[in-house]
């Protein structure tokens, strides 16, 4: 096995209409090792969410070279090696918790006896969620709502989370709140993160590594490790005085990308 989540060379991403061409990100070089938590920053438009689109086998690149896992993105995602929460929870409303939490199972034509209740039990307490699994969408916070969304995404075990502004929507305090959490299931599963935002106070807080892109043409203008001014386990405080003086750098680079 791999221990590279993700290995991108000179790839070129964008979409195709007959004959026409939009690229919107190119010449990504970019080594994710397995485990790592890694934040993607940047304006709109410079492609941050069509990059995790590519690694989920959503969208096929322009060119370059990509792999996941040690193997292509589309056989990382037919065994079910990639996770993907979208900003939306999109939750299927006239579904309770437990059965949204057991979507990827009914999509992917499984047996529900290869998704036992346990699986789904162990999800729920590991978000937060146990005993609301009778409950419908309506009934829920926007925090709680994104907290199913993740337990669906991680309910077949992926080795890579793809997040894409999961708590953009959310207020400051519900946002941190699950910042930590997000923090805590990482410790604990050892996944591979790879998590968009607009936040530059979310992407210090949360990445080992956080990547800054630059918009006109999308491309890739820095990338920053911040493990010196953490702990070995990623922690950190909000008001450090190093972690203050990271987004205040992060924040002038992201104002020379737009």
């Amino acid at each position: 096995m791999s221990d590279t989540a993700v290995e991108a060379q000179r790839l070129e991403i964008g979409y195709r209409n007959g004959r026409d061409v939009t690229t919107v990100l190119s010449d990504v070089d970019l080594t994710v090792p397995q485990g790592e938590f890694l934040t993607i920053l940047g304006p709109s438009g410079c492609g941050k969410s069509t990059l995790l689109r590519v690694v989920a086998n959503l969208l096929d690149p322009l060119g370059g070279q990509i792999t996941v896992l040690g193997n292509t993105p589309e056989a990382a995602r037919r065994a079910r090696k990639t996770g993907f929460v979208f900003q939306d929870a999109t939750l299927l409303p006239w579904r309770t918790v437990g059965q949204n939490i057991r979507l990827p199972a009914v999509v992917g034509g499984r047996q529900a006896r290869a998704l036992p209740d346990t699986r789904i039990a162990e999800v729920m307490a590991l978000l937060g969620l146990s005993g609301l699994e009778d409950r419908y969408p309506s009934q829920l916070s926007g925090g709680q709502r994104q907290r199913v969304a993740i337990a669906r995404a991680l309910i077949d075990e992926p080795e890579i989370l793809l997040m894409d502004e999961p708590f953009g929507a959310l207020d400051e305090i519900t946002r941190d709140r699950l910042n930590d959490e997000l923090l805590s299931i990482w410790r604990e599963t050892g996944m591979t993160i790879l998590f968009v935002t607009h936040s530059i106070e979310e992407a210090v807080y949360l990445g080992q590594r956080v990547i800054v892109m630059a918009a006109n043409p999308g491309r890739i203008l820095n990338i920053h490790d911040l493990r010196p001014v953490k702990s070995d386990d990623n922690h950190c405080q909000r008001d450090n005085a190093a972690i203050v003086s990271e987004i205040a750098a992060q924040r002038q680079l992201l104002a020379e990308a737009s």
